[in-house]
């Protein structure tokens, strides 16, 4: 948990899978979550300052939903991410995760 929360801190962003750019985002959002839940962390230390991850992220899911309602990577497909379906089964889990962390 320690060297997630460092590479966390040092990598920090929800506008890419850092060193991966759109591949393997959702699944990106998906693990980041479920570390900083089950840390406990509301609020992430990073080069830059603190922030809100649970803001951020939740944000950022809601603008990448499409109007169906689904998610899917629209950029990439490695790892099937342009699969709607698992896209939305990530984003479900990593949504759980910032409910959890807000409670």
């Amino acid at each position: 948990m320690k060297a997630a929360l460092e590479w966390l801190g040092n990598n920090y962003t929800v506008d890419e899978n850092p060193g991966m750019g759109a591949e393997g985002l959702f699944y990106y959002y998906h693990t980041m979550a479920k570390a900083l839940a089950t840390a406990g962390i509301d609020q992430l230390k990073t080069k830059s300052g603190a922030v809100n991850w649970t803001a951020e992220l939740s944000h950022k899911l809601i603008i990448l939903q499409n109007s169906d309602g689904s998610w899917a990577n629209t950029v990439s497909g490695r790892w099937m991410e342009s699969d709607p379906v698992l896209v939305t089964a990530y984003t479900v889990l990593a949504l759980e995760q910032v409910y959890r962390a807000m409670k």
